[in-house]
């Protein structure tokens, strides 16, 4: 399978990315921690993947999460968060909640079983993500949209329910490589061809 070709606004976004990482890699002394640059690649305002734009999800993006084909997994998702919510009651907060469609199927579901949410809360860091969200809410279920509010960090005092769906991927980790002394951190430089170096400090 070929990868499409890139556009000149997304080859000009992905070289002012690329300036962006290795400005920092020159700054930090000459590389950064593996996580350091996942954060740039991804949430790097204006520049990185999930903060830039262009659309990620469903069969026009780059891929397609189970909420995108269906509301099988919300409704299925929606008899667990009854459980819950009858028990502790209080909200949903769902991480990332990439279009919106898992979010508003959810409401939908729970709405028809007469348990919504007191809150459902998106933790959303992506301007862009963000307005998507609302978009796909506003659309499905607009009666529902005033019971929805969005975070760009973690509350600090939550109860009730989290949600992640399709999330781990898109968190920057540290990498570690196993040596016979014990773990190495392993850090990322620009390499001499213009790419990333992945290696130990």
């Amino acid at each position: 399978m070929e990868l499409p070709v890139a556009d000149d606004a997304a080859k000009l976004q992905s070289e002012r990315l690329c300036a962006r990482i290795r400005g920092e890699i020159e700054l930090a002394g000459g590389q950064i921690s593996f996580a350091r640059f996942m954060e740039l690649a991804l949430y790097e305002p204006g520049l990185g993947y999930y903060v830039a734009g262009a659309r990620k999800f469903g069969a026009e993006g780059d891929f397609v999460t189970a909420p995108e084909l269906g509301d099988l997994f919300a409704r299925c998702l929606a008899r667990q968060c009854e459980q819950v919510l009858q028990e502790c009651g209080g909200g949903i907060l769902e991480f990332g909640a990439g279009s919106g469609i898992l979010a508003a199927d959810l409401l939908r579901a729970l709405q028809v079983a007469n348990s919504l949410p007191e809150q459902y809360v998106i933790l959303e860091i992506s301007p862009d993500l963000q307005a998507r969200q609302r978009a796909t809410l506003q659309a499905n279920v607009p009666d529902l949209l005033p019971r929805v509010s969005w975070s760009q960090t973690l509350p600090a005092r939550f109860c009730g329910m989290m949600l992640a769906n399709e999330l781990l991927d898109a968190m920057p980790v540290q990498r570690f490589r196993v040596q016979p002394e014990g773990p190495v951190e392993l850090a990322v430089a620009a390499g001499g061809l213009g790419g990333e170096d992945v290696g130990p400090p």
